[in-house]
Formats: C-alpha cells, structure tokens, sequence
C-alpha cells in the first residue's frame, strides 16, 4: 500500500523516462514501481491528448518536412514518439500497416532520413514500441503464473480465463472451484492486476471487468502486484489487496485447516 501523498508526488512527478529513475532514488522505492506508474499515467495523458495533436498534425508534419527531428517534436508536446510518429506519417498519407513494418523494421526503409527517425523514436519511447510492449506483455504474465503457482501449492483448486473462454461472457483470471474464506469473507474468483491500483485504474478495472465478475460469480480479490493506494474505497463485493494479502490469505487457510481438524 502506498500513503496518497506520495503517490501524488510520484505521479505528477514521473513526466519523462528519465524521471523514472530519479524518482526511485529519491523515494527509495523499486524502479520497476515508477516504470508501471510513469506508464499508467503517459497512457492516460496521451489518450487524452490524442485527438489535440492529430488536430495539430498539419503544422507538425510542415515542422518535421522542415528538419525538426520527431523526437524533439515529441519532447515539446510532451507527447509519445512512436505515437506522434503514427499521427505524421497518417497526416503524410501512410496507412498504418506501413507504419508499424516501418517501426518493427526499419533497416527495410531506403530513406535515410525516414530510417533514422523510425530508429530515434523506437529507441526514446519506452512503451509504445515493440520492446515496451513486451515489457508489459511479460509483466502482466509473470503476475498470472505466479498467482497459479501460489494457488498451487495451497492446494487451491480454480480453472483459468483458458478453462471458461466461450462459457461466459466476462472471465476473471482465475474462478475458484470452492470459495476461499477470508474472515469471513468468501472469495470465489482472483484477479491478478499487473499495475498500481490507484482511482482510476480502479474504475476502470470495475466498469471493464470487476461488475460482470460479481454479477457472474459473486465476491472476488483483485491482487495489484505493484501496490495500491492504502485509502482507495472499493465496494463490499471486491477484496482489494497486493502480494501481501496472500501471506494473510495463508493464515487464514491455515488456521481454518487446523479448526476443521
């Protein structure tokens, strides 16, 4: 859990990739936290800023014919590279197919200038590129393996989103067998959130999937494994909780093990 303050201080304070090891240092916390922050944020910047830059985009391809590099363009705008990319070269009539093949391969582009910006803006953007998205890709999947492998080895029985693809028409990541019993609150499907659960992300996450789950299935735990802020209100039928609550979770299986005994 993190205090709001600092989350705040953070948040507003994660503005370009190179802040993002700053503020690791200065708050002593993990980088890959501020990396899942910084891209949370960037993410909601440019998807609200999206529709201004494209209005934007006659002048700023008149700027790039001109000689201005795309970076820079994207470092004034405060704006991703690879999407700002995507804006000029649809404002230059290339389809986005040719975009993306220009991205993935650009030692196929005989330009020299084009090549060059192609590699610049892949390189300096950290998460629209094909590298950033495989980060991301890969977190989200080490959190779900690792939550298989906790439930495991408690013994815990559930089928995956795999197991009920076509059964429902929302699935959680995980859909208990048996309710797991949390102090008397019964947990029947787990969630794993490879991202900080902050307010937004959360009503993102309850109008996206968390509602159907409970009108599905019923109560639920959705797991942020980078944290969430310690007073963020969630609803009675959604179990908030970080890599900490399985420890609690283990007491409780535990003790419940002994009691049946």
């Amino acid at each position: 859990m993190m205090n709001r303050d600092l989350y705040s201080d953070i948040y507003y304070s994660l503005r370009r990739p190179e802040d993002i090891a700053k503020m690791a240092e200065k708050t002593k916390l993990d980088e890959e936290l501020m990396l899942v922050i910084y891209t949370q944020r960037t993410v909601r910047f440019a998807t609200r800023d999206y529709y201004q830059i494209v209005e934007m985009a006659p002048s700023l391809l008149r700027r790039w014919k001109n000689g201005e590099p795309m970076v820079k363009i994207a470092r004034r705008l405060n704006f991703p590279p690879i999407l700002l990319g995507l804006i000029l070269m649809s404002q230059d009539n290339v389809g986005r197919k040719r975009f993306w093949k220009m991205v993935r391969e650009p030692e196929t582009i005989t330009d020299k200038r084009l090549k060059s910006e192609m590699i610049a803006i892949r390189k300096s953007d950290i998460l629209y590129s094909p590298e950033g998205a495989e980060v991301q890709k890969q977190r989200g999947i080490k959190g779900e393996e690792k939550l298989a492998k906790w439930l495991d080895e408690q013994g815990i029985k559930y089928r995956t989103e795999a197991d009920l693809r076509g059964k429902f028409p929302k699935t959680p990541d995980f859909l208990l067998d048996e309710p797991l019993d949390y102090n008397g609150y019964e947990i029947k499907w787990i969630d794993s959130k490879a991202s900080f659960g902050d307010d937004i992300e959360l009503r993102k996450n309850n109008r996206r999937q968390f509602h159907q789950y409970v009108t599905l299935f019923g109560k639920g735990l959705v797991l942020y494994w980078f944290g969430y802020i310690d007073d963020m209100k969630s609803e009675d039928s959604i179990l908030i909780g970080d890599e900490s609550i399985l420890g609690e979770l283990e007491k409780a299986l535990s003790a419940s093990k002994k009691f049946a005994n």
